[in-house]
């Protein structure tokens, strides 16, 4: 593996995701997931490639110049690396990317929570690899890396067995309050300490909840045991923190309830990724960040990109381009990109987003 390999590159579409929020970026920057194409893109196995903090960036860097992805987001498999800290098993495969061994969650019992303390991040699991990652990742870039990490309640869910926390939040309140209460104050909050004691310029913390969305929960729990934990870590770490990838409004009787919940846990920029765009609409959420006065960020979803044809993928992307992209505040995103996705599909988001998201014309 070849470290000596710079990618300053890189730092012009960081520059425009920064010059987005103030609508002076030349162009709407695309940003992707793409974790789970690593393993088919790079012929090495999800559990090699997720043990190894080079072969991960480097893997990383070279797709996204393959198609032409301005910004990605490099981490390990963000949902477990919490959770295997304190204890819990894992299962790791070859072709896909690890998770939670969910026939033996760690909290079994009340009496489990004990388990919950502050492990020693040095040897802990793989927080060390974590630190490896984005030393390298600022190494190869010159660019202060963003962090990842598990937000509470799907790092809760993980430990606990997502059916069995909300049967807690249902009928055992107390006892649901006391585990999110430890997980963010015993485990998140000295875990994003010991982060931001590593990498004291970092930009944000960015929170993974994808389970803290409609239907997986209603907007009672989202208001009363979701939120709150995150606004503690955001009490606790500062501004930098926020969780934006909560999904489901389309669900919602009024979406725009969901989305004043999320501007809690996200107060940064407004999120919406298919199939929530596709259903209510790119002018809803354009609505709503203009509403805030706040950049926008749009995701068109994995599973569309995998089936559909490249002039559907193009032709979508071109009408959320043109309507996010009114006043050049607009980030574009390829939601976690799915191994099968055709590289045609790629090319033609990319594509779409360069020829219609030109904000000098």
């Amino acid at each position: 593996m070849n470290l000596e390999k710079k990618y300053y590159h890189f730092q012009k579409g960081y520059q425009k995701a920064v010059d987005t929020v103030t609508g002076t970026s030349d162009r709407v920057p695309v940003y992707a997931q793409i974790c789970e194409l690593l393993p088919r893109e790079m012929k090495i196995s999800a559990k090699e490639i997720f043990h190894d903090a080079k072969s991960l960036n480097i893997g990383t860097f070279d797709i996204c110049d393959k198609y032409g992805i301005d910004i990605h987001t490099v981490e390990l498999d963000t949902y477990n690396i919490e959770a295997e800290a304190i204890g819990q098993k894992l299962r790791f495969h070859d072709d896909i990317m690890p998770d939670i061994d969910r026939a033996h969650p760690l909290i079994q019992d009340e009496s489990d929570i004990k388990k919950i303390v502050t492990p020693d991040f040095d040897t802990a699991g793989r927080c060390s690899l974590v630190i490896d990652l984005y030393n390298i990742f600022e190494e190869l870039t010159g660019v202060n890396a963003s962090i990842a990490f598990c937000s509470p309640f799907s790092l809760a869910a993980n430990i606990r067995g997502i059916e069995t926390l909300i049967m807690d939040m249902c009928l055992n309140p107390k006892f649901a309050h006391e585990l999110m209460t430890r997980v963010t104050e015993e485990l998140l909050i000295p875990w994003l300490e010991y982060l931001k004691n590593k990498f004291p310029h970092t930009p944000a913390f960015i929170g993974n909840d994808a389970l803290a969305s409609l239907p997986i929960v209603n907007i009672k729990i989202m208001d009363e045991f979701i939120a709150p934990y995150v606004e503690k870590l955001r009490e606790a770490i500062g501004s930098t923190v926020c969780v934006p990838n909560w999904t489901g409004e389309r669900y919602a009787k009024n979406p725009e309830e969901v989305m004043d919940i999320r501007l809690r846990v996200n107060p940064v920029f407004v999120e919406g990724q298919d199939p929530d765009v596709e259903a209510l609409g790119p002018e809803f959420y354009k609505a709503y960040a203009e509403k805030h006065d706040l950049p926008l960020l749009l995701g068109v979803g994995a599973a569309f990109l995998r089936a559909g044809t490249p002039e559907e993928v193009f032709n979508r992307v071109k009408h959320y381009v043109k309507v996010g992209g009114k006043n050049g505040r607009l980030w574009f995103y390829l939601c976690n990109i799915a191994p099968g996705t055709p590289m045609e599909n790629i090319k033609a988001a990319v594509y779409a987003v360069r020829k219609y998201g030109n904000n000098e014309n």
